[in-house]
């Protein structure tokens, strides 16, 4: 789902930049829609994306833990990127859902970024070979 997210909702610019790091395997990615709370159900994800219009950067932020990405595979261990889809609030104003590109772990040590929280959900009942994670942000 990282590289078909890529793939139909990404820019040009955005394809050849994220496309051929994923390649290169210069990135690992994990698709985070998914909430403790709200399983799959898009219209009522409640992590954000707030627009800081000082450094023209999106903020993502986790409201409550229901809010928790839950589930994702590649998450646990080994994603060094995310698709996020979180509500896209521009000046106060929710837009909806959108997809948001955003970096959890460092690519040059592996080490989680600040203001992220990371991790494995741990054994499960089957299909254990698959690192499916959790991920919040502070």
């Amino acid at each position: 789902m990282f590289l078909q997210s890529i793939k139909h909702l990404g820019s040009e610019e955005q394809k050849n930049k994220w496309l051929e790091a994923a390649a290169n395997v210069n990135i690992i990615g994990c698709y985070a829609q998914t909430e403790l709370g709200h399983g799959s159900n898009v219209a009522g994800l409640e992590t954000t994306a707030t627009l800081d219009l000082k450094t023209d950067e999106f903020v993502i932020h986790t409201p409550t833990i229901r809010a928790t990405k839950f589930w994702p595979g590649s998450m646990g261990l080994h994603a060094t990127h995310a698709i996020v889809y979180a509500r896209c609030i521009l000046k106060g104003e929710d837009y909806g859902v959108q997809p948001f590109m955003t970096p959890i772990r460092s690519i040059e040590d592996h080490k989680t970024l600040p203001g992220v929280t990371v991790g494995d959900i741990g054994t499960k009942l089957g299909y254990n070979s698959m690192d499916n994670g959790f991920l919040s942000f502070n």
